[in-house]
């Protein structure tokens, strides 16, 4: 909604307070138009999930028919069909108890217990009322057979027990309907009950909870911290900033938090209480948008979501991308309240909005007793300059509209602001000035991560996919030993200046499109967005592919065309925006492509730590998988140093909301040879705000790599990719540090390049230099994915050396063998980092993913060392 802009007499001006700036913006044509913005998406809601409910029965009907089809398209299908009934359809009826129940039982036929399982238990816990007796038989057998395929074996005689009693009380009419479920139950019933020898699986981690060095230290500008840590404001002579308080060596801890709140902008893809990715998804009863990934989660969180249910069903939330925001808004209001009622206790009344909005300031600002985020965002004004226009208008437009929703369609008023005795757009007034000061805090301390997930049934290749078509090349002995750029006659220098400059001119295209795509490129933005394009052309859509064929208008045009519309028009365009959202969001992030997802996760600490790029940079942020932070010492850090967090943490931060970024324009290369190297030489100072501000040359360069290695492989081919490559990495030197995490891709990438096509002893030397690397400066690497690549060039190299081998048995064994031996080095890294994660509760995924990975490398490497030496020796000696 926020797209369709406000009425302004003149623009809102950033230096102003916000309670000025959402007087500007209240005047009777924004505040109807909005209620009648509400108004259609309450109608519109409440027709489509007639439409849901009405067709419910029926889509699980084919569903069911379907079920037993061998054809793969079709089961994917019928799963899709089962999801959107058990997320969409009401949930107070027996269609959508029956499809929990159906899907559960296509887990159970494809062998996916652990999955299946998870549908049982929420089976279990609903209304009895809505289930059939046979329904709830079923259920409890194939539970029954879940538990004990999960190794859960007292569990599983438990319920084998409970359910033999429940089959001899319950009068059955018709057993024939799940006389295949009993019979399946005679075929286990043997093996339940038999003694075990193995261990029972359990999923329980013990762990201690994880410390910063001398404990926390919970003050105002800087909780969830080490005691060793202190804060100073700024001042004349320097900015404000964290400093050590005492000596901390290397590898401490010094803080320690969790998200004060985090949001995701794809719906159905994780669970929303305990923010991981799950396979199996349920909706909210009521607003059947918002995701668990149990009932657990779900009655954990529904205090808080009962506030903001009506909201995320009518769709008001999601489209704003606010979920952080009204929680947010939640907490000020219990926040104010008793500051309230301690004024009206004294007699004191307020009846000016301006009074108002100072009393709840001057209340923030003298409340210090102890820690509390929205007391820190409402005592401090966020720069609202280091904002771009269009997100600074943004965000007013959002506090604007959603103030207007909290006051006409929930009792947040009645429960927190009853005491002040104001006039509706009084009321309206503070709230938005409220919801603007928390937006903009929002904006600007939240980091935005980028979470890519496979599509169900759909496997993670361990090597990049642009290299499956690399091509089966011949692979003359003459390049095993030799550098590709001195096989192709590259020149280094000018090849790669020339190189660059081609692509440099190239980019004006392709810096529109991405300035125009990436000022909120989130999915829940870019699905909105298609809806507008779509809809202003009046585009017939029926069904979810019609939708994401359509053709779409440029973003500009789109705000001409919403900037002249009437309120009319605006509220017919807004119908079938909505009739569209509720209609599709669920299909859409289910069928769509590449599905990603954009997490913002908000903290409070990390705001007070200096977050620029500077030679002192010794803090390294990790982010665990369950959303906690750490922060650890990269280097031993003196009593009265800067605390600093490292580069590449802050580069999570979206810059595309900041405004008057440093635009470099070159690369400070010149294409005349003589004066090539010299330009290198100049541009040897690293500067990691360039790489951030220059995403145009990335995209394309990387662009022109996968074009050309789809295309058929030839020596002009090889030669153009190699010249690509060395200004991709030469690009990413100059301006990323050594041990960027970036950087070291980009050379694996180009590793794999070099095995591929046979230049062995060059992608091994690239190897070792990486290894070398991680061993010298001990770096923890957050992402297994350079593990994960870095392995699967190696795999790659001893392939390539064992299929030359054979046929040459004069090749040097000297690089196989460091490469192997390079093998061993980085694995004992990875089992120290698996050994580290081990009683971490809050790493446990991330340590099941670091010792399955750990696990399967070992057993290579041992499988080739235990290897009886004639074996090994006919295996290279062969040539078959």
């Amino acid at each position: 909604m926020h797209r369709i802009p406000l009425h302004m007499v003149s623009g809102p001006c950033p230096e102003a307070s916000e309670y000025v700036t959402m007087s500007r913006v209240m005047c009777p044509r924004n505040l109807i138009e909005c209620e009648l913005f509400l108004k259609v998406l309450r109608k519109e809601t409440d027709a489509v999930f007639h439409d849901f409910s009405e067709n419910a029965q029926m889509s699980l009907n084919v569903s069911k028919e379907c079920m037993n089809m061998k054809n793969s398209d079709v089961l994917m299908k019928t799963f899709q069909s089962l999801d959107e009934i058990i997320c969409r359809a009401p949930s107070g009826t027996t269609t959508f108890v029956d499809a929990v129940l159906a899907r559960a039982v296509m887990y159970m036929k494809s062998n996916q217990h652990g999955i299946a399982c998870n549908d049982l238990l929420y089976y279990e816990s609903l209304d009895p009322a809505l289930k059939t007796v046979e329904g709830t038989i079923v259920s409890q057998i194939l539970l029954c057979i879940c538990l004990y395929m999960e190794r859960e074996y007292k569990a599983s005689q438990v319920k084998l027990s409970y359910l033999k009693d429940m089959i001899e009380r319950t009068p059955l009419a018709d057993k024939s309907e799940i006389s295949m479920f009993l019979t399946l139950l005679q075929q286990y019933d043997e093996k339940i009950n038999q003694a075990r020898k193995n261990v029972e699986f359990s999923q329980k981690v013990q762990c201690n909870p994880l410390m910063p060095f001398e404990g926390y230290k919970l003050i105002r500008k800087i909780p969830f911290a080490s005691k060793a840590c202190k804060y100073f404001e700024k001042t004349i002579e320097k900015s404000a900033g964290v400093f050590a308080s005492s000596d901390i060596p290397k590898g401490e801890i010094v803080l320690v938090e969790n998200p004060i709140y985090f949001q995701f902008s794809s719906p159905f893809i994780n669970c929303e209480m305990c923010g991981l990715h799950q396979e199996l998804l349920y909706t909210c009863d009521k607003c059947r948008f918002k995701t668990y990934c149990s009932k657990l989660c779900m009655e954990s969180d529904s205090e808080v979501h009962q506030y903001e249910c009506y909201g995320y069903r009518i769709g008001v939330i999601p489209m704003l991308e606010a979920s952080i925001l009204f929680r947010l808004f939640l907490e000020s209001g219990e926040y104010i309240l008793p500051a309230l009622v301690d004024f009206a206790m004294e007699g004191g009344v307020v009846n000016d909005p301006r009074d108002a909005w100072i009393f709840i300031l001057e209340h923030a600002q003298e409340e210090d007793k102890k820690y509390n985020i929205v007391g820190e965002f409402l005592a401090t004004s966020p720069d609202y300059k280091l904002l771009a226009k269009e997100k600074y208008l943004e965000v007013v437009s959002t506090a604007f509209r959603l103030s207007v929703f909290i006051y006409n369609d929930t009792d947040l008023t009645d429960k927190y602001f009853y005491l002040l005795a104001l006039e509706k757009i009084d009321m309206i007034n503070v709230m938005a000035a409220i919801l603007l000061r928390l937006g903009g805090h929002v904006l600007l301390n939240s980091q935005r991560d980028e979470l890519c997930y496979p599509k169900t049934g759909e496997d993670m290749n361990e090597t990049h996919e642009e290299f499956v078509k690399c091509g089966a090349l011949p692979t003359p002995i003459d390049r095993i030993s030799a550098n590709a750029f001195n096989y192709y006659e590259i020149n280094a220098i000018s090849d790669f200046v020339d190189c660059y400059n081609k692509v440099h001119d190239s980019l004006d295209e392709v810096e529109n499109e991405l300035q125009e795509n990436s000022s909120n490129n989130s999915p829940v933005f870019l699905f909105v967005d298609r809806l507008y394009s779509i809809c202003i052309q009046k585009y017939e859509i029926d069904t979810i592919e019609d939708l994401m064929n359509a053709k779409t208008l440029p973003t500009q045009q789109v705000e001409e065309v919403l900037e002249i519309f009437n309120t009319s028009k605006r509220c017919q365009l807004l119908t079938s925006i909505a009739k569209y959202f509720h209609q599709f969001i669920h299909q859409y992030f289910n069928k769509v492509e590449n599905t990603f997802q954009i997490k913002c996760t908000l903290r409070a600490t990390l705001k007070a730590f200096k977050q620029n790029c500077c030679a002192s940079e010794n803090v390294k942020v990790i982010s665990l998988p369950r959303g906690k932070c750490v922060g650890v010492t990269a280097k031993n850090v003196v009593d009265g140093e800067e605390l600093v967090i490292c580069s590449e943490f802050v580069r999570h931060h979206d810059q595309n909301f900041i405004l008057d970024l440093v635009q470099c324009r070159d690369f400070n290369f010149l294409s005349n040879t003589n004066h090539g190297k010299s330009s290198f030489e100049k541009s040897l100072h690293p500067s990691p705000e360039f790489l951030r501000h220059n995403k145009a040359f990335i995209f394309t360069i990387n662009n022109n790599i996968s074009t050309w290695i789809q295309s058929s492989q030839d020596v002009k081919i090889q030669v153009k990719l190699s010249i690509l490559y060395g200004t991709y990495n030469s690009f990413l030197a100059l301006h990323c540090p050594e041990k960027d995490e970036i950087r070291l891709l980009g050379v694996l990438k180009f590793s794999m390049f070099l095995a591929m096509n046979g230049f062995l002893q060059h992608a091994s030397e690239n190897i070792l230099h990486v290894i070398e690397l991680i061993e010298l400066d001990d770096i923890y690497l957050k992402d297994i994915e350079i593990y994960r690549q870095t392995f699967c060039v190696i795999r790659r190299i001893m392939e390539k050396y064992i299929d030359i081998m054979i046929d040459c048995s004069d090749v040097s064994a000297d690089y196989p063998k460091m490469v192997l031996v390079s093998c061993s080095l980085i694995l004992r890294r990875l089992q120290l980092h698996t050994e580290a994660l081990i009683d971490n509760e809050e790493a446990s995924s991330l340590y099941m993913e670091y010792s399955t990975y750990h696990y399967k490398w070992k057993t290579i490497l041992n499988s080739y060392i235990l290897m009886p030496p004639g074996l090994r020796n006919f295996l290279v000696d062969s040539k078959n």
